[in-house]
């Protein structure tokens, strides 16, 4: 046994990113294989608690004191420096450690581990509380919504477990302009849950698409593109690229977006028609997977519209395999079920949207392993 875990140790010690995931999940499926009945029982049962734990070591700084310590702390240190009961830090702490959040070195001591250290960057932050304060609610809500509805499948941004969870009529992301608290961790969240990761001008053509073109004409649309991130990574990796670059959202949004050389803003509304016309490319990122297919098809339709005969829409979002999908991807697509009413589609669904569109799929460039993110390139059928 020992010789065993020495060997799994040098693995993920030299492994890269697509290896170290790969021994990750061999190593679950091997724990699952394992599982007792019981084991089963109270792995899914206290779920929850993890999250709420995590929640409040954040709210303590607690994983922050641990990371600045140059030396193991106990429980006192920590009652100490957090302003809380002995009694009660000394039962989360012990709690903590069980989960590998924090290292027990020896009694009653304890110091930082990898989780720590994730746990206190604010992105990841921002998802604990995310995902405790706005996301959670939802699934505590998700049985009893099904049932009420026989079990349909959720295709409504306004009638969902969200609107029952957070006593609303207005759709996720409405609601969410409504609450600067729950947008901020949202938005935190989302910057910094791919940081690190390969991008999608790792895989799509782009530069060798745009050749030739006038530098007056529209190259890149950002349809939805928040406040320009994709934008910004664009004129960072082609600086040089000939053609306008336009970044595009809901006017509430462009207000708030930092100015980025050789980027204009424009307010726009992607329900409505494309104002740009004969732009090489109309990108979409993150955005069809919020929506079901009849929204979908209306997004697709304007866009298809303003489309120039070297136009391309470029769909960047996960492409979800036909069968044997990934744990982290099957989680978010039952998540933008409940929350929105959308989904995470596979390749089948892919293609089958895209055709009632009235589109044509040239090309699916994955770039992460796991999550199946894609560029999906689409041109008139």
């Amino acid at each position: 046994m020992d010789e065993a875990l020495a060997h799994l140790k040098s693995l993920a010690s030299t492994a890269d990113g697509t290896a170290r995931k790969k021994l990750l999940d061999s190593l679950r499926d091997l724990q699952l294989s394992l599982e007792t009945p019981n084991d089963t029982i109270n792995r899914i049962a206290y779920l929850p608690l993890q999250l709420a734990a995590a929640h409040i070591s954040i709210d303590l700084d607690l994983f922050g004191i641990l990371v600045r310590s140059d030396a193991p702390l106990s429980s006192g240190d920590l009652a100490t420096r957090t302003g809380t009961d002995p009694a009660f830090i000394s039962r989360l702490a012990r709690y903590l450690a069980s989960f590998r959040m924090i290292n027990e070195v020896s009694e009653d001591r304890y110091t930082a581990s990898n989780a720590t250290r994730a746990l206190t960057k604010p992105g990841f932050e921002s998802a604990i509380r995310h995902h405790l304060n706005t996301i959670n609610p939802v699934y505590q809500c998700l049985p009893s919504f099904l049932a009420a509805n026989k079990y349909t499948n959720i295709a409504s941004s306004t009638q969902s477990p969200f609107q029952t969870a957070h006593l609303t009529p207005l759709p996720a992301f409405l609601w969410l302009q409504q609450q600067p608290q729950a947008l901020h961790w949202f938005g935190q969240w989302m910057a910094a849950q791919r940081d690190g990761m390969p991008t999608w001008l790792n895989v799509y053509p782009l530069e060798a698409q745009a050749a030739g073109l006038d530098p007056q004409a529209p190259l890149f649309v950002d349809v939805g593109g928040g406040i320009g991130h994709q934008c910004q990574l664009l004129k960072q990796t082609y600086p040089n690229l000939p053609g306008r670059v336009i970044l595009q959202d809901l006017p509430q949004t462009i207000e708030h977006a930092p100015p980025i050389d050789g980027v204009s803003q424009q307010a726009h509304d992607f329900f409505t028609p494309q104002p740009v016309t004969g732009a090489r490319f109309y990108y979409l990122r993150n955005i069809l997977h919020d929506y079901p297919d009849e929204r979908c098809l209306l997004i697709l339709k304007h866009l298809k519209d303003a489309m120039g005969k070297d136009s391309v829409i470029v769909i960047d979002d996960m492409v979800l395999q036909d069968s044997g999908a990934h744990w982290q991807a099957t989680q978010l697509d039952l998540t933008m079920m409940a929350c929105l009413g959308a989904m995470e589609r596979t390749r089948k669904q892919w293609y089958a949207l895209l055709e009632a569109a009235g589109l044509r799929i040239v090309g699916i460039h994955t770039y992460t392993e796991i999550l199946r993110d894609s560029v999906i390139a689409a041109v008139p059928a």
